[in-house]
C-alpha cells in the first residue's frame, strides 16, 4: 500500500510531503505519481518556486514557501494536489492512505 504524509506548518501551509511504497503497477500508485510529478513541474516551471527531493526509504518532497508573495498560487497548487491525492485513496482504499501531519516549530 502506498502512503502520502502531507507535512503542514503551524499555519496549516503545505511545506512538503513524504511518499512510501509508490508503486507503478496499481492504478492508484501510476495516478499519484503523476499528480505528484505534475505539481512539482507547476511549482518550478510555472512560479519558479524551488521544489527539494530526496530518496531513500521514502520519497521526500519539501516546497519553499519563503516568497510570500506567492503564498495564495502556491496554497491553490498544493490543496489541488490534496484533493487529488484524497479522491484516489477514496476509490482505491486498498492501494493508497493520505494523512495529513502539522510540523511544530521547536524553539
Amino acid at each position: 500500500m502506498a502512503e502520502v504524509l502531507i507535512q503542514r506548518d503551524e499555519t496549516s501551509r503545505i511545506i512538503g510531503l513524504v511518499v512510501r511504497n509508490l508503486g507503478m503497477e496499481t492504478i492508484a500508485g501510476a495516478s499519484v505519481f503523476y499528480l505528484l510529478w505534475a505539481v512539482v513541474g507547476s511549482l518550478t516551471d510555472y512560479l519558479h518556486v524551488p521544489v527539494g527531493s530526496s530518496e531513500t526509504d521514502a520519497t521526500y518532497l519539501t516546497i519553499d514557501r519563503s516568497d510570500a508573495h506567492l503564498d495564495r498560487e502556491i496554497d491553490a497548487i498544493l490543496q489541488t494536489l490534496v484533493r487529488g491525492l484524497k479522491l484516489v485513496e477514496k476509490e482505491y482504499p486498498d492501494d493508497l492512505l493520505v494523512q495529513e501531519a502539522t510540523i511544530g516549530v521547536e524553539v
